[in-house]
């Protein structure tokens, strides 16, 4: 499947949250993809597996080279995008699982909490890969004067003018940030599948455990309008 074909990837909602005027029971389909955000816990998994599928492969990752820079600023172009939607993704979870505090049991409590924890450890592991990536594609730059040029003009008097460029600031370090990113592109690549599908699946368990408190209602409150 292509990438453009994935990320049109529609969510099958049954009977809950999916917009105003949805009856339980009613199948009703959502499209989930870059210009329509998800707004229930489907939707966010289906817009996690989209990302997902978009990770650059294994096999691109591993012929990575510190002195073939156009591909890997490619690779980590593609990436630092991935995660970034991966985490605004995240940020509607609150949305989709929102009820007002004194209202909710203490077990389905609990179990928010360890979403809410997963989720902080989810961002956490992400950012080891977007930290190092951004070393690569944003080096501390130092402003120098390149070129000085004095004009004499007519009257006599002189005019200067200046010429600066942007250089990066330590060389040696951003060659080393390079390769050691080229070393561990596999493992870093792996850990983002990894931190990505475990979301998935915790996402699901607490949906197991909300949908147990509720008596097998599963219905959420949804932002759509």
């Amino acid at each position: 499947m292509s990438k453009k074909g994935e990320s049109n990837k529609r969510a099958r909602v049954v009977g809950a949250g999916a917009g105003a005027g949805a009856e339980a029971g009613d199948d009703t389909e959502v499209v989930v993809d870059d210009f329509n955000p998800p707004l229930t816990m489907p939707q966010i998994q289906t817009r996690i597996r989209q990302l997902l599928s978009r990770l650059p492969g294994k096999d691109a990752t591993a012929a990575l080279a510190a002195d073939e820079i156009p591909a890997l600023e490619n690779w980590c172009h593609t990436v630092r995008g991935i995660l970034r939607n991966y985490n605004l993704t995240l940020n509607f979870v609150a949305i989709a699982n929102y009820q007002w505090e004194p209202d909710r049991p203490g077990h389905t409590g609990q179990s928010l909490g360890a979403l809410r924890n997963q989720i902080s450890l989810s961002t956490a592991q992400t950012n080891i890969v977007s930290n190092h990536i951004g070393r690569v594609l944003t080096p501390t730059l130092d402003r120098q004067l390149m070129k000085k040029r004095t004009v004499e003009l007519e009257n006599g008097e002189k005019e200067e003018s200046y010429v600066y460029k942007n250089v990066v600031n330590d060389p040696e370090m951003l060659q080393l940030n390079r390769e050691q990113l080229c070393n561990e592109a596999i493992y870093k690549r792996q850990l983002l599948v990894s931190t990505m599908e475990q979301m998935c699946q915790c996402m699901d368990d607490y949906q197991k455990a909300e949908a147990g408190a509720a008596g097998g209602d599963g219905q959420r409150f949804s932002m759509a309008y």
